[in-house]
């Protein structure tokens, strides 16, 4: 390295924290600063209308009844909304969910855990006159029976608010996105 090139670098070094010092000297931060946006928190009526315990009755497509008990609970600072899933027996399905906004996306999430070591990722528009649809995508998991060639099916839920204070959760999938076909449906009722 030339002595010029020395002598360069020395007089580069010494001036940034000059020019950094005479920045804050006048009052304005050296560097910019940006304030992270606050998270996007649940809507107060989705946390006001799930919150609690129900007891719910359906069927799946070919007939068979089935009964469960799901609760919702905000959690996090009102971030997510806890939704537990748990199906009588005969039935031996269990979930665990979360609802919320993720953040750097800004998506209406909800992840899903089950008892069969399944873990589900769906996307939503949100909570939208008395109704939610949730989407699956493909980022947690695939399925382990896809055959390749073959499309992977397709998953919905919607949670929609009935007139008399009840809820509906219908399954449905499709191959196509177009298509969709009934896996279940219960209407659940808040336990008093």
């Amino acid at each position: 390295m030339s002595v010029l090139h020395r002598a360069f670098l020395i007089i580069l070094v010494g001036a940034v924290p000059l020019v950094l010092m005479r920045a804050q000297d006048r009052g304005s931060p050296a560097i910019p600063t940006a304030t992270p946006a606050p998270p996007i928190r649940l809507p107060t009526d989705l946390v006001q209308f799930f919150s609690g315990e129900w007891t719910g009755t359906g069927e799946f497509a070919s007939g068979k009844k089935i009964e469960a008990d799901v609760s919702f609970r905000s959690d996090l600072d009102n971030q997510w909304l806890v939704y537990r899933h748990n199906d009588c027996a005969p039935g031996i399905y269990k979930a665990i969910g979360m609802w919320g906004t993720e953040y750097t996306s800004k998506q209406f999430v909800m992840v899903i855990n089950n008892n069969f070591g399944g873990s589900r990722l769906f996307s939503s528009e949100g909570w939208r006159d008395g109704k939610i649809v949730f989407l699956k995508r493909n980022t947690i998991t695939t399925q382990p029976t896809a055959v390749v060639g073959q499309p992977i099916n397709q998953e919905r839920f919607t949670f929609e608010r009935q007139a008399d204070g009840t809820f509906k959760m219908t399954y449905e999938v499709s191959k196509d996105g177009t298509n969709w076909r009934i896996g279940d449906y219960l209407i659940f009722k808040k336990k008093r």
